[in-house]
């Protein structure tokens, strides 16, 4: 209660017109929140900010009151991005700006300089200074300037203006049109002679700032893969630097490597970076030198959708170590002496991690499964953070892709009930990936299928068809689309009963979103697969000339292909189950001639749908006097023949088997629809 009183007297000592009782108590604010967290978060609540801005607003402000505030602004936006916000929101940045220009008092040059650097250190802060950012660049820029091909950067305290220029400069690459602008400014030529200089936290620096100035563009990535420095090529020196003694170099320079490689520009050095980088970033990940969270996701941004650098990854011991992490994370969770919030973060980098290193290849899946990442995955779910959740569902939905892993191991790895828990409560980032990891789960080769059937999966799938998220509504109509392959008559009865036929249409037609559209077709396709329950109940909801005119609706040209193929084996669908309704479709010469378009069409998913709808069409048998069922009369026993000789087909069928291009599924698909031709009819 005292230390309170007392700080609040310091606050009111702030307002007194006497300089020397101002100075007095921000010393004496200053030298208790250095280093306390408690303290920085007491004298917040206190509304220290609009007094040290206002100080530091007036012009006739004595230097050495500017210097403690200014410092103590520095130690307050290390506290936490919710304070730097709002030390930016008050208006500090146009003082610090003009307590660095030239014939400014030096201590407060410097202090100004590490109160910016503090200020930009949270994503928010970062993209919050449009206004100053112009200013700032040519600032920085010059202190950078002056100290090259000058012995004064081996100078201590020259080496760390240096140092904090550069780290500023790459916490302003925060935008794309701001990478721009500072690579406009020639900064590559001075940052790149700096990294074989003899300072490691120059070094470090010069490596985040080019990180953050190359980070997903291509074009600066590719500037720096043509730049060079006494005749060794950038990609040489940083891969040097990640062979490097200290941990933060090489973690740094990884990354610079990674974004090379993300954005293709390193293609002569692909080899090295997997022999060098990645082992170097799993050696990293429990380095204590270094911060894990760090280095574990620069591992996963160099792994990111690419299947040469998961494999090294994994054969580096990549999902060893991930799996050691979260089992130490585990083990603390109940001690009441850990960061758990910092733990928090790392574990859910780890999970991200290990589902981009299990994204593509099965061998990486294997090694993920030998490891037991089931039980952690299973244990994620159920973790009190949204984060982790969210990201045990995307690994989980990555690893399930596995065939053979989906059939043998997730059975009994417990992962179905807390998935289907996670669809019902949960927040929609979490539903997002839970209901993509539900996707693969649902096939008919899925033993979960009926555990999820019994469970109710399509009652909570319904639910998430109407959610406001346009992912999770994808989603769930992809799972339902899943559900109906392969099911009895009475299951598929039940499942379109609670999903409704009305519904699924509605979603079908033109003006809803294009994601979902194309869902919804692919459900009305699955839900006439298998037998002609579907057909029928689609056709008894509907009608005949609603279904017809959806029809024709789903393949006009301008949509995806996506959607025209669905429409094709939903036309197919109902065309080989049911002659009366397969006799709508010939007799809507539209829709027909629609069909026999698209044969020919580049697409090649889109031509095979075609060519079995007419192989469908074309199955039917026309009624056989008894002369010919005898073969007395040669020809065609196809019911629909003349109305496909009408159109074409067989010209076009006979051009296409002709036609030396096409690939070997439609060729095979064309000369099996051309056997229902025969003779031609003299």
């Amino acid at each position: 209660m005292a230390s309170a009183q007392r700080s609040t007297h310091f606050i009111q000592q702030l307002q007194s017109p006497d300089p020397v009782e101002v100075y007095s108590a921000l010393r004496m604010i200053k030298n208790a929140i250095i280093g306390s967290s408690a303290k920085k978060s007491l004298y917040f609540q206190l509304q220290i900010i609009p007094n040290v801005s206002s100080l530091l607003a007036m012009d006739d402000t004595d230097v050495q009151i500017r210097v403690q505030a200014t410092t103590i602004i520095s130690s307050l936006a290390h506290r936490s991005e919710e304070i730097a916000r709002q030390l930016l929101d008050s208006g500090v940045m146009t003082p610090l700006m003009n307590q660095i220009m030239p014939g400014t008092d030096p201590v407060l040059i410097e202090a100004s300089e590490r109160a910016l650097n503090a200020l930009l250190s949270y994503t928010s802060t970062k993209m919050g200074i449009e206004e100053h950012a112009r200013t700032i660049i040519p600032y920085l820029m010059s202190i950078i300037a002056e100290t090259k091909d000058s012995s004064n950067v081996y100078e201590m305290h020259a080496h760390a203006r240096v140092e904090l220029a550069v780290r500023i400069l790459g916490k302003l690459c925060a935008t794309e049109a701001r990478q721009y602008m500072v690579a406009n400014t020639g900064v590559i030529e001075l940052l790149v002679p700096l990294l074989p200089c003899c300072y490691p936290k120059i070094q470090v620096a010069a490596l985040q700032a080019l990180s953050a100035l190359s980070y997903e563009n291509m074009e600066i990535c590719r500037a720096l893969s043509l730049v060079s420095h006494k005749g060794r090529s950038f990609s040489a020196m940083v891969l040097d630097l990640a062979r490097h003694h200290d941990p933060e170099i090489r973690l740094h320079a990884c990354l610079c490597l990674s974004n090379l490689s993300r954005m293709r520009v390193a293609s002569g050095w692909i080899k090295d970076i997997q022999t060098v980088a990645v082992p170097a970033l799993v050696k990293l990940l429990k380095n204590l030198q270094v911060s894990s969270f760090d280095a574990i996701q620069a591992l996963g941004y160099l792994c990111h959708e690419d299947a040469e650098i998961q494999v090294a990854a994994k054969n580096a011991g990549a999902i060893v170590e991930l799996m050691s992490i979260l089992t130490e994370i585990e083990n603390q969770e109940e001690e009441y002496f850990v960061d758990q919030a910092q733990n928090t973060r790392v574990a859910k980098a780890a999970l991200l991690t290990l589902g981009t290193i299990v994204s593509t290849g099965e061998e990486c899946r294997v090694k993920a499964v030998e490891c037991q990442a089931f039980s952690h995955l299973v244990r994620a779910m159920k973790h009190k953070d949204n984060g982790i959740k969210a990201a045990a569902c995307l690994c989980t939905q990555y690893i399930v892709r596995s065939v053979p892993i989906c059939r043998t191991h997730v059975p009994e790895s417990g992962l179905l009930k807390p998935l289907l828990g996670l669809l019902r409560t949960t927040p929609a980032e979490v539903q997002v990936n839970a209901s993509a990891a539900l996707i693969n789960l649902l096939p008919d080769f899925s033993p979960c299928r009926s555990d999820a059937l019994k469970d109710g999966v399509v009652d909570i799938l319904v639910e998430l068809m109407e959610s406001d998220t346009v992912m999770i509504r994808r989603n769930a109509l992809w799972c339902i689309r899943n559900v109906l392959v392969g099911v009895d008559d009475d299951t598929r009865k039940d499942i379109i009963a609670k999903i409704k036929i009305q519904r699924i249409y509605e979603l079908s037609l033109p003006g809803v979103d294009p994601v979902i559209r194309e869902k919804a077709v692919g459900v009305l396709q699955n839900i006439t697969a298998d037998s002609v329950l579907g057909t029928d109940m689609i056709f008894d909801t509907l009608g005949s000339d609603c279904v017809l005119e959806l029809l024709r609706q789903l393949l006009v040209p301008k949509l995806d292909d996506s959607i025209h193929t669905h429409a094709l084996y939903l036309i197919n669908n109902i065309a080989v189950r049911s002659q009366p309704h397969c006799e709508l479709i010939v007799k809507d010469r539209e829709l027909l001639q629609t069909v026999v378009g698209y044969i020919s069409k580049t697409a090649s998913e889109v031509s095979i749908g075609a060519l079995w709808c007419l192989n469908s069409i074309a199955s039917h048998k026309k009624d056989l006097g008894p002369e010919q069922e005898t073969g007395g009369v040669g020809g065609s026993t196809s019911r629909y023949m003349p109305e496909l000789e009408e159109l074409g087909v067989r010209t076009i069928l006979e051009d296409m088997r002709d036609d030396i291009s096409l690939c070997l599924s439609v060729s095979d698909r064309v000369k099996s629809c051309l056997d229902y031709f025969g003779t031609s009819e003299s």
